[in-house]
């Protein structure tokens, strides 16, 4: 096996499959990733897996000139890309050895290993696929994964539940004290389903979507899902168990509204958050007459106060809420206004962006 590619390239691959493999596992040759040259068609083909996720990618800017399978170690090959500086590379397979050759001065050699030992793996889509552009899907990833439970008995907190209804998809993630949903439209597809996809999968789906404009495939079946863009795929388990009946949880009544800048917000947020601890981790929000005040107050480091002109002729009303909760909407909303939504200062709050996102999120004592 012998070719030469872009280095940029083949790091893209690489770096995708280094972000499935397992760090520890009792079979190292799920550490590695599989590269398969094929000279006919002039594709490099990148695979990796753990078992419960698979990832293929084309490597783009390679000419094959022997073709064959190899066997290397991805997050060390990763390391080596990362770093070097040529533009081009040369690979090539002797015996269990890579040889990497750059223009100038780089010279690696990689102890592989046999390639008939890794896994047998075809990852095709199913029967029923839809297509949503990658920038409204990376959008809906960003805003909802980081409430999902980062470990919970209850399995089905550690994903995301997907709802498609026609050509709408709605996620919700949750961890029991905030929860985050969001819709958007689909390209094409008309399947009625539900399914839970863990957050890992999300996570590196989020690698794979560069052009916002492209158009992603996926395929929900009944234990799995298979996304598809136009360099890679990947495959996924489905996380199995019940999610809770999220409509219950959004509260009704909120009947006090404050329209808010988003970007002053958020900048008040992590100046007073500067004065809260990882026992209390509360700041108090005090609604009056076009005003907010963010305060925090912690005995060992001090008090913090923000003020900001704000939309809002409620009465007066003041709630506490995690500070960082509300940094992880606001970071990645996009937008220039935001509106909470309350009812009163024991009550869940709602966080709308835009008319296609909610967040609630539960108050803190202060």
């Amino acid at each position: 096996m012998k070719l030469q590619c872009n280095r940029a390239a083949l790091y893209e691959a690489v770096q995708l499959a280094s972000s499935i493999v397992p760090s520890r596992t009792t079979k190292p040759i799920l550490s590695c990733a599989l590269f398969k040259a094929d000279q006919a068609d002039q594709t490099l083909t990148v695979i990796a897996t753990d078992n419960e996720m698979t990832i293929k990618s084309m490597v783009e800017q390679v000419q094959i000139e022997t073709e064959g399978d190899m066997v290397l170690p991805a997050a060390r090959l990763a390391s080596i890309l990362f770093e070097c500086s040529e533009e081009n590379l040369e690979l090539s397979w002797q015996g269990n050895i890579c040889m990497i050759r750059g223009k100038n001065r780089s010279k690696f050699d990689i102890y592989g290993d046999d390639s008939e030992q890794f896994p047998a793996l075809d990852i095709v889509l199913g029967e029923n696929v839809i297509e949503i552009e990658a920038g409204i899907l990376r959008r809906m990833i960003k805003m909802t994964s980081f409430a999902a439970a980062k470990e919970s008995s209850r399995y089905a907190l550690n994903g995301i539940l997907w709802e498609i209804s026609g050509k709408n998809l709605v996620m919700v993630a949750t961890d029991g004290r905030r929860l985050a949903k969001m819709s958007g439209k689909l390209l094409s597809g008309s399947v009625e389903q539900t399914a839970i996809v863990p957050v890992a999968a999300t996570n590196i789906l989020d690698k794979m979507l560069h052009d916002p404009e492209e158009k992603v495939k996926i395929s929900l079946e009944e234990n799995r899902v298979v996304f598809a863009t136009a360099r890679s795929v990947l495959s996924s388990a489905l996380v199995q168990g019940r999610f809770p009946r999220y409509s219950d949880v959004i509260p009704a009544g909120c009947d006090k509204r404050a329209e808010i800048n988003a970007t002053e917000f958020a900048s008040g947020i992590r100046q007073v958050a500067t004065m809260t601890n990882d026992t209390t981790r509360g700041m108090a929000l005090e609604f009056t007459t076009g005003r907010l005040e963010l305060t925090s107050s912690t005995p060992e480091a001090g008090d913090a106060e923000f003020n900001l002109e704000i939309a809002y002729d409620g009465p007066e009303i003041k709630i506490g809420f995690n500070p960082y909760y509300l940094l992880d909407v606001l970071k990645n909303a996009g937008v220039e206004q935001v509106v909470l939504e309350m009812h009163d200062g024991n009550k869940p709050g709602i966080l709308r962006v835009g008319e296609e996102y909610l967040y609630v999120i539960m108050p803190v004592a202060l």
